[in-house]
């Protein structure tokens, strides 16, 4: 949870280095220059010696606009010096770019907390800067304190180049040793006829808090223990857009992981309390998979969503003859479906999602997993893991108070759900029996101009309560 301690507003000055990012560059240019206008006039080509009436009516209009000099036009130029002086006069009337981009700074201490890691409390100065009304650039960078991970640093920026391009960028280390880091660009409009998209990401994490309580959904909770967890991932994918919403995407992903020994002194090593679980004791693997997506998406926006469904379903595969260490094929969908009322002040949330697993000697960490914020909130990270699962979620939002702070639009949302699910192996056939149910509620500050979400999500289990703290919706 944060609290705002303080803000002000700065101006940072244009630059060509301030304008890669800042500039929202799906807005036009404001050069009503000279040399700007010479080169409109070169590209529609008048000539002096081409005459005749056109160029008659062309110098007339052309020089009345003030475009050129009315000598200067002539036949066919003499039509686009009309043009050209149309769309001078156009140019005079926009307002010049300001001399600086507007930014607001914020000084934010952090209380966040994570059921396996536990409290970190730290000091967090956002900056957020704009162009024009539209957010561009957000820089969150904290300094931190836990007591599994120790001291810390991370630097974070979102980058909104324009509405169909973006970048991530965060990265953070710590005194014991955990490392994450994240790059990640989004391109859209792709393509002679815009309808293409690009996603590219390198990821790294070392985690020093992951926990493992054994498979199957019948697992118990005295049986936690604890691993020290990396995982290096560069995936890619192509995609293209489709008739009546829908979209094919085309990805590869190639992920490296290792598990070392836990270090936490309350909690077992999971290679001693589960030596023959695979991928406990399993050398470094490398693991190749190839995938393919069909979507369906209605929703007014893709991270912020008020309205629409959104369906996906997958197909990925991964073969040791094509440069995996293992094989198997996983076969998962998810459908989200969002019902606004009372002009988007309620919003009814339903999402269902499932995973099906086949292949031998799958390590655990490869394998179905329920538990956190994006599968069941009522439960940590990977709580419940088997080769198959699924998971449901109720959720209904309201947008109750609107903030203005510095320009920036806000919403305040609050929200409750229940969330249920579980696992299952090979052997057992799709049951309701023996679900995982949570109920819960969060609290959420969105900033609808960038589609930034910030959340808190607390969910009630039969093992207590689970908090998450982060950025974006869970579904």
């Amino acid at each position: 949870m944060c609290v705002l301690l303080g803000g002000c507003n700065v101006g940072i000055p244009r630059s060509g280095f301030t304008d890669f990012f800042v500039k929202d560059y799906s807005l036009p240019a404001y050069d009503p220059s000279t040399e700007a206008l010479g080169e409109t006039r070169r590209r529609f080509g008048p000539d002096e010696a081409t005459g005749g009436m056109g160029g008659i009516l062309g110098a007339a209009g052309g020089g009345g606009l003030r475009a050129w000099q009315a000598s200067a036009s002539g036949g066919n130029g003499g039509i686009g010096g009309l043009v050209l002086g149309q769309l001078y006069l156009e140019t005079q009337k926009r307002e010049p770019l300001p001399e600086a981009y507007p930014t607001l700074v914020l000084a934010l201490p952090i209380v966040a907390t994570d059921p396996n890691k536990g409290p970190t409390f730290g000091v967090l100065p956002p900056v957020i800067m704009k162009e024009q009304e539209r957010l561009t650039t957000i820089l969150a960078p904290d300094l931190v304190y836990n007591e599994i991970d120790g001291y810390g640093g991370n630097f974070r920026m979102r980058r909104f180049f324009s509405r169909d391009s973006s970048l991530v960028l965060d990265g953070g280390s710590t005194s014991e040793g955990a490392h994450e880091y994240d790059v990640h660009y989004v391109q859209r409009r792709l393509g002679p006829r815009s309808n293409g998209f690009f996603s590219g990401r390198l990821y790294y994490l070392t985690s020093l808090s992951n926990r493992f309580f054994g498979l199957g959904n019948d697992s118990d909770q005295d049986a936690e223990s604890s691993y020290v967890f990396r995982r290096g991932e560069a995936t890619a994918a192509l995609g293209l857009e489709l008739p009546l919403d829908f979209s094919l995407v085309l990805q590869e992903r190639l992920t490296s992981y290792k598990i070392g020994p836990g270090r936490l002194s309350d909690v077992p090593s999971t290679r001693f309390a589960f030596p023959r679980v695979r991928g406990v004791r399993d050398p470094r693997l490398q693991i190749l998979t190839h995938k393919i997506t069909l979507r369906f998406d209605t929703r007014d926006s893709p991270t912020a969503p008020n309205a629409g469904i959104y369906a996906e379903g997958n197909l990925e595969l991964s073969d040791d003859a094509l440069g995996s260490d293992i094989r198997y094929q996983r076969y998962s969908f998810a459908v989200t479906a969002l019902f606004p009322k009372f002009k988007r002040k309620l919003i009814s949330v339903a999402r269902v999602a499932g995973w099906v697993l086949k292949g031998r000697q799958i390590p655990f960490y490869e394998q179905t997993s329920i538990g956190g914020k994006f599968t069941h909130r009522g439960y940590g990270d990977g709580r419940f893991v088997d080769a198959n699962g699924f998971a449901a979620s109720f959720e209904e939002r309201w947008n109750a108070i609107e903030l203005n702070l510095a320009d920036v639009q806000e919403v305040v949302q609050f929200a409750g759900f229940v969330d249920l699910g579980r696992v299952y192996d090979d052997d057992e056939s799709f049951s309701l029996n023996d679900l995982k149910v949570a109920v819960g509620g969060s609290v959420r500050l969105i900033v609808p101009d960038s589609e930034l979400v910030t959340s808190i999500d607390m969910g009630f289990s039969d093992e207590g309560l689970a908090v998450f703290v982060g950025l974006d919706y869970p579904f």
